[in-house]
């Protein structure tokens, strides 16, 4: 069936990246308010699947034309569907449908620019813009290694930040950034495992990816994500961006450890593909859990004051 080969080709479980900034930085705007605009949060919601539907869907037809995935899979290497090499969906409407899905999520943009205010627009701009770029040229930065960077700092900062601004209509407060750190770290390690799994075919074609670029200095960065993850989550508590009992989210830091330990070691990629396709796949998991748990934790904070504390 087409509408269900066009749904497997948005690549639906990272979707779970948008939902999960979009309802952390709209939770946020409620927990320091105690207000919420469910349409607002809706017609966010919708924008940002859209624009990440659509961006994957170029990025697919981009490493389609690039022979990335083509090459990938003659590896017989695999962790996520390419809409055209394996759904069988056409190149050209494949991009042209990830453009349309970019074109609703700027019309949507529009729409909550003019009930919110302009930087709404500007914010959603910069974010499908970076999100274009990661693929297209002439900067293509998924080739040079900037764009898992980039990706983390859009996904995660920035969306979380935008998504309490559609509620609060202001831009002044900034504590939205420090907490979307959290995820931006999740879709980093996740990328990295992406990379890793496919720096073969990128040494071969040319082109470079973070772990091609950073070598045997990998192993700062995946800790430094993984600090930042849980450094960001305690200062965000005790500064009451959310609440205290959040904390609770250490527990997975183990977890955590866990999921990244394939990046460390030094065994060739085809020994370690299958811990590597669950580091793709594990932090999403893992991040909607905390998600989950900030949530919670806002709840009982918020109606019962329950372990809420300011620190002024």
């Amino acid at each position: 069936m087409k509408a269900g080969k066009w749904f497997e080709a948005l690549s639906p479980v990272t979707l779970t990246s948008a939902f999960a900034s979009v309802t952390l930085g709209t939770a946020l705007a409620w927990y320091s308010s105690g207000e919420i605009n469910p349409y607002f949060y809706l017609a966010t919601l919708i924008g940002l699947l859209s624009a990440q539907g659509g961006i994957n869907l170029i990025n697919d037809y981009v490493d389609y034309k690039a022979r990335v995935d083509v090459l990938y899979r003659e590896s017989g290497f695999s962790h996520r569907k390419n809409a055209i090499i394996d759904l069988g969906l056409k190149p050209s409407n494949v991009r042209g449908m990830g453009y349309f899905m970019v074109a609703v999520a700027l019309s949507l943009g529009i729409y909550l620019a003019v009930e919110v205010g302009v930087p709404i627009i500007i914010l959603g701009a910069i974010g499908i813009f970076l999100g274009v770029i990661y693929s297209e040229p002439p900067l293509k930065l998924k080739y040079r290694g900037y764009g898992e960077i980039v990706a983390a700092i859009v996904m995660g900062p920035l969306v979380v930040w935008g998504s309490y601004v559609v509620q609060r209509g202001s831009i002044a407060n900034l504590s939205p950034l420090l907490v979307g750190v959290i995820n931006g770290s999740f879709v980093f390690l996740t990328l990295m495992g992406s990379s890793m799994l496919k720096s073969e075919v990128y040494k071969a074609l040319n082109k470079k990816n973070i772990v091609l670029v950073l070598d045997n200095r990998i192993k700062y960065a995946v800790y430094t994500s993984i600090a930042l993850i849980y450094v960001s989550l305690v200062v965000s508590s005790l500064f009451d961006y959310i609440p205290l009992i959040s904390l609770i989210s250490l527990v997975l830091v183990p977890r955590t450890i866990r999921l990244a330990k394939p990046l460390l070691s030094e065994e060739g990629v085809k020994n370690r593909w299958k811990e590597l396709r669950s580091l793709w796949s594990g932090p999403f998991s893992v991040r909607i859990i905390i998600l989950i748990i900030i949530l919670v934790s806002m709840i009982i904070s918020r109606w019962s004051g329950f372990l809420n504390v300011t620190v002024f």
